[in-house]
């Protein structure tokens, strides 16, 4: 099978170039073909539009070209363009002769140089192949003929081939005769974005290089007017990402509001993005349509401390069942030995119950917070409204904590968590009771978890309670953060001297120290995605602080301990409390309706192992840690960073 080449900008074309255009419809069309005659006509080229038949085709050329500001009749009259029907120059006596062709088509590269032109430049339309019935193998025939024509810079060739007038298999012998394929040139190009309109049978865009800041504003516009291009067509929009080395959040989040957006019955098809675009794509739950928001928000959390079997299944079992006669989704998230002890207990009806391993159900409290959300965002459609006239329906969760085996620090991180839920999931309407197993956990873990929810329930009695602390002020009365050490002598540094770093050169640093630190590819390419929108988030807050004098920001990346550390400093005022101060921030997952604070940090917390925000009067630390397998024996053998 012959392999298709990386299709050429018809702005790129140059001498001696054969090229086919594969198109699926006239604005593809004439995109590709005005660009084409009106390159020529400013190099002082001889232009010649062959047209598919002698009845409409050339009046549509001709529209066509003066629709787009070119002087066709001024050029036709001076002989510079010439618009031919095929059949005055392909099918002449009413048959196809290729050596005949051939040699007129020698003719006019001599005649062209003879006239004084720089070469002949040639675009013909093949709609005439299938009408009169030639074989393929005849016109794969003329092109290989034809081809040892554009030796020696006299002659620049574009054949047309509508993809809905052939075969795929017929496209595949096609692109073997020439030399290349042509493309529409770029929509938008800045040295790291390239964005391409796309046509044949998968119309869209084609992106390439990077999207970070600079990129949004082309990228929304570019989706906006293919969405508008294929609105009568009643075409879905394809987007090719094989191209692109990066991708933000806020690029993400673009797309997935345009396929939200369409709600005409067409759809967004996402080509062959990275694997870790893939992964960040179903962390933020975006790999769905479902609903963002509840109609009808109605969280409640409550804890259950038990001692016993029975204890847990005399609240667990009346909650599932009165799920179930709700028609409401029902998630037991709690231990091996609870589920077996649930599933006997519900018997047959034990498969109407969505269950987890709760050690599996996130790892770690960003990734727990973010498994309640695509679990209700998910379910959420079929629990929404009232169920006979009995309240609001839930999305109804046990969400055991795991507290064995928990270091103090972990442990922390997940009673603050506890806390965080009340404020991070107030617009759904999950109800959840965690259980705290009083023969596991301590006597400080149980008395926290009467601090981090409003409700207690015992059996199917619900009270309040009345140790409960509000989020801030839970926060309040936890141990401070300990000041982090500094980064080792041996981390590699890059600093910048303006309120953001350079975006490429940042990417790039990190990219090659991860790399030689031991990280996987998809690994090293997440770390770069969560340390860039980590360095936006900061140096948004440092362009905000109006009146403070800017001092460089810096980046350092080292390896401990089988982990790779990324820390990120940006001097500046202590920002406010509804910022990097905020307990909740980066806990929330990204919605695709607009930008909300913290979503880079966000984004961090479900990559890295560890994500560590220090902030003071003079600025805020950020510290990232992502396990690498040969971090540390690649630091034992000090393995020198690449200068």
């Amino acid at each position: 099978m012959a392999t298709v080449q990386q299709p050429v900008p018809v702005g790129a074309v140059r001498p001696n170039d054969h090229l086919c255009f594969v198109f699926g419809d006239e604005r593809e069309r004439a995109a590709v073909t005005t660009a084409f005659v009106r390159d020529g006509v400013q190099c002082h080229d001889k232009v010649i539009y062959i047209a598919e038949d002698d009845g409409p085709a050339p009046v549509r050329v001709r529209g066509t070209l003066t629709g787009a500001g070119i002087d066709v009749d001024g050029l036709v009259a001076s002989g510079q363009l010439l618009i031919l029907p095929a059949d005055l120059v392909y099918m002449i006596d009413g048959y196809f002769d290729i050596d005949r062709t051939v040699a007129m088509m020698d003719g006019l590269i001599e005649q062209t140089a003879a006239e004084g032109y720089r070469l002949l430049r040639v675009t013909g339309e093949t709609g005439w192949v299938p009408r009169h019935g030639i074989a393929m193998q005849q016109i794969v025939a003329y092109e290989q003929a034809v081809s040892p024509l554009a030796v020696g810079g006299k002659v620049l060739a574009l054949c047309q081939y509508d993809h809905r007038a052939f075969a795929a298999a017929d496209m595949a012998v096609v692109d073997a005769a020439h030399n290349g394929r042509a493309a529409e040139n770029a929509q938008f190009e800045d040295g790291e974005l390239v964005i391409r309109r796309r046509g044949g049978a998968t119309p869209g865009l084609g992106l390439s290089g990077a999207v970070g800041d600079g990129g949004h504003s082309p990228l929304a516009q570019a989706l906006k007017a293919a969405l508008a291009d294929g609105a009568d067509l009643e075409e879905d929009l394809h987007v090719d990402m094989s191209g692109l080395d990066f991708i933000d959040l806020e690029g993400l989040r673009l797309l997935m509001a345009t396929r939200q957006d369409l709600s005409d019955g067409r759809s967004l098809h996402l080509e062959r993005p990275a694997a870790h675009v893939r992964r960040v794509i179903r962390m933020a739950g975006w790999d769905t349509a479902d609903s963002f928001r509840s109609t009808a928000p109605d969280f409640r959390h409550q804890v259950c401390v038990y001692g016993s079997d029975q204890e847990f299944l005399a609240m667990a079992l009346p909650f599932v069942e009165e799920g179930f006669r709700r028609g409401e989704p029902v998630l037991a998230a709690t231990t091996s030995a609870n589920l077996e002890l649930l599933s006997e207990a519900l018997g047959d009806r034990a498969d109407r119950l969505d269950f987890a391993e709760t050690a599996y159900f996130g790892r770690r409290p960003p990734q727990r917070v973010a498994a309640f959300e695509r679990y209700w965002r998910h379910t959420a459609a079929h629990a929404g409204g009232a169920a006979n006239g009995t309240g609001p329906r839930h999305v109804r969760i046990i969400a055991e904590p795991v507290w064995a085996g928990r270091s103090r620090a972990e442990a922390a991180a997940w009673k603050q968590m506890e806390s965080q839920l009340n404020a991070l999931l107030t617009d759904t309407n999950i109800w959840m009771i965690c259980p705290y197993d009083a023969r596991v956990a301590g006597p400080d873990v149980l008395a926290d978890a009467l601090r981090t929810h409003p409700q207690r329930i015992d059996g199917t009695r619900i009270t309040a309670s009345d140790d409960y602390l509000e989020p801030v002020h839970f926060r309040a009365q936890s141990p401070a953060a300990a000041p982090l050490e500094p980064p080792p002598a041996r981390a590699a540094r890059l600093s910048w001297s303006s309120p953001a770093p350079s975006s490429a050169e940042l990417r790039g640093f990190v990219a090659d120290h991860a790399t030689s630190l031991g990280l996987e590819r998809e690994r090293a390419e997440l770390l770069v995605l969560a340390v860039a929108e980590v360095a936006r988030l900061l140096a948004h807050a440092a362009a905000e602080a109006e009146g403070f004098p800017f001092s460089n920001g810096s980046v350092a990346i080292w390896s401990q301990a089988r982990t790779v550390s990324v820390e990120l400093t940006q001097p500046g005022p202590r920002p406010a409390d509804t910022a990097l101060d905020d307990p909740t921030l980066g806990y929330r997952l990204p919605r695709p309706d607009g930008p909300q604070p913290g979503e880079g940090l966000w984004l961090a917390r479900q990559i890295c192992e560890s994500v560590e925000v220090r902030t003071s009067d003079t600025g805020c630390t950020v510290r990232m840690e992502l396990a690498g397998a040969r971090a540390e024996e690649l630091r034992q053998r000090e393995v020198p960073f690449p200068s």
